[in-house]
């Protein structure tokens, strides 16, 4: 598996009403990329932790969704779906989120003398770090599970800081999947997650957010950047992930204990792709 919504996945509006269960617990109904109904997101993880299983225990599921990328081409364009001529786009807007909500964090890093650390999750060829965060922060660590994705951003001098000035550098590389991976308790000023967590269970990702809350330093700030279905949520078949809604999104945000503080949609992408949306998400 893989959590990797990394590439901008060509968009399928939905129009599924929100629900309430019998508890007064809002159930965001799903449907497949065929247009079929899944059931509420409640009966759909159900049945993907009842159903079939790898050796170690865990949902089909994950591993469906390695298989997915591992056959997939490591480069820009293969990370991002046949949609690599939208980096530059993307990466302007996440600079802007980026200045606004942790430029001053920064610029007292520096005057201190401290270095600021980034860990990017589901970091595929390093696209995002070589685009952006290794400019801004003095280390970057980079987790992901595809192993050929990890070894091109491994020999990458954009993604290392072989040869910068400035000493920033890629200081750990993990093969780890978000389900399974601890970040350092107290390492990171933020930690960026983008196009990923769709391969999450709900569980799974409220768990990681809370492995997240301890890899912060104080006030550090998750930064989530990720599709948005019009409603409820939408399964892909192909891939094996969900794209969550908006609303649900701010759900399992708000399920893992946290706040989000600032939401923002991404501008100048195609109009035939999903709205992409970035969550600074605070403990």
């Amino acid at each position: 598996r893989e959590h990797r919504r990394r590439h901008y996945r060509r968009r399928r509006d939905t129009n599924v009403p929100l629900e309430m269960s019998a508890r007064g617990v809002a159930q965001f109904r799903g449907v497949d990329d065929l247009g079929r109904d899944v059931g509420t997101h409640e009966e759909f993880w159900l049945k993907v932790k009842r159903g079939a299983k790898n050796a170690d225990g865990k949902p089909l599921w994950y591993a469906k969704g390695i298989e997915y990328w591992d056959a997939i081409d490591a480069d820009v364009d293969g990370v991002l779906g046949g949609f690599g001529h939208v980096s530059a786009v993307d990466t302007r807007d996440s600079i802007r989120v980026l200045r606004d909500v942790y430029g001053a964090t920064l610029g007292a890093r520096r005057a201190s003398g401290e270095k600021a650390t980034v860990l990017d999750c589901g970091a595929g060829v390093g696209r995002v770090t070589s685009s952006f965060l290794i400019e801004y922060f003095d280390e970057v660590d980079l987790v992901e599970p595809v192993g050929h994705f990890l070894e091109a951003a491994r020999v990458d001098e954009a993604v290392t800081g072989a040869g910068r000035r400035d000493g920033h550098r890629a200081v750990g590389f993990f093969k780890e999947p978000l389900e399974e991976f601890t970040p350092e308790i107290g390492r990171y000023d933020v930690i960026w997650i983008q196009w990923c967590i769709g391969h999450l269970t709900d569980d799974d990702l409220v768990a990681f957010f809370h492995r997240c809350k301890e890899g912060l330093k104080p006030g550090g700030i998750i930064v989530m950047k990720e599709n948005n279905a019009k409603d409820g949520f939408i399964l892909d078949l192909e891939d094996s992930s969900i794209t969550r809604s908006h609303e649900y999104l701010l759900h399992v945000i708000d399920k893992a204990g946290m706040r989000c503080v600032e939401h923002r949609v991404q501008t100048g992408f195609p109009k035939e792709l999903f709205t992409v949306s970035m969550y600074v998400i605070q403990p």
